[in-house]
């Protein structure tokens, strides 16, 4: 994570993740739904590089697959990975949110 053991500066990413990948995710499933290749790659672009900064690597590699699955316009296959994205993701949300409201950015 590149918050610099800085806890308020921690509070604010996740603040601003909180309020951004919501958006993304709506976006994304959107996207699949309707078959919008090109907007479905460019909502999981846009989350996995905020996925990274965070250090959630294991959910911006999902990610990356819905990228590169967007740009290589396929939809067949896609609905396990975007399945596991969703819980992956509202996972991490829960426990932003916890930290949060718990006033604190520790990552234990």
């Amino acid at each position: 994570m590149y918050a610099g053991g800085d806890p308020d500066f921690l509070n604010k990413l996740f603040a601003v993740f909180l309020e951004e990948s919501r958006g993304q995710v709506t976006a994304l499933r959107a996207a699949f739904a309707e078959g919008r290749l090109d907007q479905l790659s460019h909502a999981a672009h846009t989350v996995k590089g905020s996925l990274r900064l965070l250090g959630a690597e294991e959910t911006a590699a999902v990610a990356e697959r819905l990228e590169l699955v967007g740009h290589a316009s396929r939809l067949e296959g896609l609905k396990p990975d975007l399945a596991l994205f969703e819980s992956q993701m509202a996972r991490l949300l829960q426990w932003i949110e916890a930290r949060l409201a718990a006033g604190t950015g520790a990552t234990s």
